[in-house]
């Protein structure tokens, strides 16, 4: 485990800076896209829409660690452009469409959230049954409700959330082939990543982060090419009756770090670690996913084996992971419009406490509510429920439109119980309350 001994002072205007930078930069992708940009490129069809979001995050519980602030507010927008040209003769009579979608925060409580990321800058160009994707996109893989082992084309934005479902974009060249083989359809896709994006960390001001900050901008990497180590990925996908199945190969830096100490400081004249670094390997993964449809029952199931990926214990080990579950339905309970779906899932890592996840021996049960009203209100309810030391993370998501162009969502999570040893104790007291009212255009 490497240590630096000391510390480099951080330039106190950059959050300003950052949010200059970030500001003027989505003005000139907003200033880009005027309405007649059909007319003014030869389009067949132009479209801008997005969202924009004012965010947050309560927490009912002082903080454990000193400096973190007790509520935080946010603000947020995302708008998408597209571009779209027919029958384009200059590449072989390709359908190209253009798509844009960056994506804006800025945080009043943590410097490193506020951020700017193009979740999508890219072209896609159709030939028949073949597409070609240049460009930075987001491509998702899986079938699990809580934790998605196969999904590793994207890094995570450690900034939006705990659940990990929010990614950034990643630059790549894909290429997916329409494949249909006796009572099989699906896709075949090949994926070549030329640049690698790190995971961005919250910074000291936030709650639910680690109880040691971790400086995301000083990654180190191990394979002498930074973040232009390339990365390959294949896939092949699709339906064979009421089965939905997809298998994986990945090769290159992988998306999820090691930690090694990078500061300490002297206390009592003893080292105590006060900062920690990212540190990326190259890895290879195999995985499947997939999912059976048996009427109102959806059985569905996840599995990787990954290769050469340094566990909490920062060693190289080799090991396997999977997920496996079931929901089912009931539809118009008591003769009403809504609709209830029961979940149940288990989660196993090899590692066991050695895992950078909290799921390594998992009891995920939960409800899913749907009023299949004129608002779309729903709600979902998990309970991950550790086997052995019955650590409970509780996790409420709801929404509801208001009219046409609103929307209300409240994330609610609590942990209860937490193991001295888990990653989770560090949050034993950041029990919070997300509130997020969009607005759609």
């Amino acid at each position: 485990m490497g240590v630096d001994v000391g510390h480099t002072g951080k330039n106190p205007n950059t959050c300003a800076a950052r949010v200059r930078k970030s500001a003027a930069a989505l003005a000139v992708i907003l200033l880009a896209t005027p309405a007649t940009a059909d007319e003014l490129l030869g389009a067949d069809f132009a479209d801008l829409r997005g969202e924009a979001s004012v965010e947050a995050i309560l927490f009912p519980e002082d903080p454990l660690v000193a400096g973190q602030d007790h509520n935080g507010l946010s603000f947020s927008i995302e708008p998408t452009g597209t571009l779209e040209w027919n029958a384009v003769e200059a590449l072989g009579g390709a359908d190209v469409t253009a798509t844009v979608r960056p994506f804006l925060r800025i945080d009043t409580a943590d410097d490193e959230r506020t951020h700017l990321d193009f979740r999508e800058a890219k072209l896609d160009l159709r030939f028949g049954d073949t597409d070609v994707t240049i460009g930075s996109d987001i491509v998702f893989w899986g079938k699990t409700e809580v934790d998605q082992l196969v999904d590793i084309v994207n890094q995570v934005d450690g900034v939006e959330g705990t659940d990990g479902e929010d990614k950034l974009g990643q630059p790549m060249l894909a290429l997916r082939r329409i494949v249909e083989l006796g009572d099989f359809s699906g896709q075949a896709s090949a994926f070549y990543f030329p640049y690698f994006r790190d995971r961005t960390f919250l910074g000291e001001e936030s709650r639910l982060r680690s109880p040691i900050v971790i400086d995301g901008e000083d990654a180190r990497y191990e394979t002498g090419g930074d973040e232009w180590s390339p990365g390959f990925a294949a896939r092949l996908a699709g339906f064979y009756g009421d089965i939905d199945a997809g298998i994986h190969v990945f090769h290159g830096l992988g998306r999820d770090p090691a930690f090694e100490v990078s500061r300490v400081a002297f206390i009592g004249g003893q080292p105590v670690p006060t900062e920690l670094r990212p540190v990326y390997g190259r890895i290879t993964q195999i995985g499947f996913d997939g999912q059976y449809t048996s009427g109102a029952t959806l059985w569905k199931a996840e599995a990787i084996g990954r290769f050469d990926q340094r566990n909490l214990a920062f060693e190289k080990e080799d090991y396997a992971a999977a997920i496996a579950g079931v929901e089912h339905t009931l539809y118009g309970i008591g003769g009403t419009e809504f609709d209830l779906g029961l979940i149940a899932e288990y989660a196993y890592d090899s590692r066991g406490s050695r895992a950078l996840t909290p799921f390594e021996n998992d009891l995920v049960l939960g409800a899913r509510f749907a009023l299949n009203d004129a608002q779309d209100t729903a709600a979902l309810l998990t309970a991950a429920v550790d086997t052995e030391t019955q650590e409970t993370v509780l996790r409420l998501e709801g929404e509801r439109r208001l009219g046409d162009g609103f929307k209300l969502e409240i994330v609610g999570q609590a942990f209860l119980n937490t193991d001295d040893d888990s990653l989770a104790h560090a949050l034993r007291e950041d029990h919070s309350l997300r509130i997020t009212l969009s607005a759609f255009w």
